[in-house]
């Protein structure tokens, strides 16, 4: 889209607007019946296309206000002709929406962004539709997925795009969690949000390696999972409490574990420290109700001096 013409259409446009909004303000001009104004909007839009098929198909910028006004024209007839209902409401978000998917099937590599609005607001007019005849719960779910299918197609689309996994696996997975949300035990539940949130990580490491980093998150996420299935199976009052303490911050050490043993390919020497401080509290977390108060404390000074110690003999090399 042209700069200049765009900010000299919509300069008229919104002049004109204005202008009309004031004098009616002041009293100068009526009320307009819905059907009045029906058809002014339905004559922008028209105007609005003539624009885009003047400045060719790839000026794409121009279909949200043919778009716009035509839905704002459509609704104002229906109204004007006794029409009701949440349908009215949802043509009217399709109309918002309807220019995100020809954006993106004008160019789908540079406009794959489009997806993301475009299925928002399908999903929204969905929610819209079927507000009246559905749960809540299947509404919820459907909003999740709306939304996180997209970022899955993104993702598809061109596999440089690892980031879109993340966020499209933790709202696919909110989207399953609340069509069970009811039937399922909390453990189960908290469980699985948590397995969602580590999986595209963990896929993420291994698809993209040098996004070595991802194991941190996905690792810890996963154990936490675990942890949480383990705290509904076992008397956490007893001896169970002791194992989720030891097995959290065991489970916690792993990735940091493996990162330094890969210090080679990777520059993670540094996971020695996180690594080994972990080890030690899961050795010490598990009785630490039988040790005297400054015992622990102890240990913590004890650590610290050692990777003070470590520090001092491998001093850092000048670059």
């Amino acid at each position: 889209m042209n700069r200049n013409r765009a900010n000299l259409v919509w300069g008229i446009v919104l002049i004109l607007f204005g202008s009309f909004y004031l004098l009616q303000t002041l009293g100068f001009v009526p009320e307009l019946a819905p059907i009045v104004w029906g058809g002014i909007f339905a004559v922008t839009s028209l105007i609005f296309l003539v624009l885009y098929l003047m400045n060719g198909w790839q000026a794409w910028g121009w279909l949200f206000p043919t778009s716009i006004f035509a839905g704002l024209a459509i609704v104002l007839f229906l109204a004007d002709r006794g029409a009701e209902g949440a349908w009215i409401g949802a043509l009217f978000l399709a109309s918002v929406g309807l220019p995100f998917w020809l954006a993106f099937a004008i160019d789908r590599k540079a406009n794959w962004w489009a997806l993301i609005p475009g299925w928002v607001f399908a999903v929204l007019t969905a929610v819209v539709l079927l507000s009246e005849t559905v749960s809540g719960e299947l509404i919820g779910s459907l909003v999740m997925f709306g939304i996180g299918l997209p970022f899955l197609a993104v993702y598809l689309l061109n596999r440089a795009n690892w980031w879109a996994l993340i966020p499209a696996a933790i709202l696919c997975g909110l989207g399953v969690l609340l069509l069970f949300v009811n039937q399922a035990p909390e453990t189960w539940i908290g469980a699985f949000v948590l397995l969602m949130i580590s999986l595209p990580f963990l896929f993420v490491f291994v698809r993209v390696p040098k996004q070595w980093w991802a194991i941190i998150p996905g690792g810890i996420m996963l154990t936490l999972a675990i942890v949480t299935l383990l705290a509904g199976a076992v008397e956490t009052e007893s001896w169970g409490g002791r194992l989720l303490a030891l097995v959290t911050f065991w489970g916690t050490a792993v990735p940091f574990i493996y990162l330094w043993l890969r210090r080679e390919v990777y520059p993670t020497d540094w996971a020695k420290y996180p690594a080994a401080a972990l080890l030690l509290l899961g050795v010490v977390a598990p009785f630490v109700e039988e040790v005297p108060g400054g015992m622990l404390a102890i240990v913590l000074i004890l650590v610290g001096g050692w990777l003070l110690l470590d520090a001092a003999r491998h001093p850092k090399l000048k670059g």
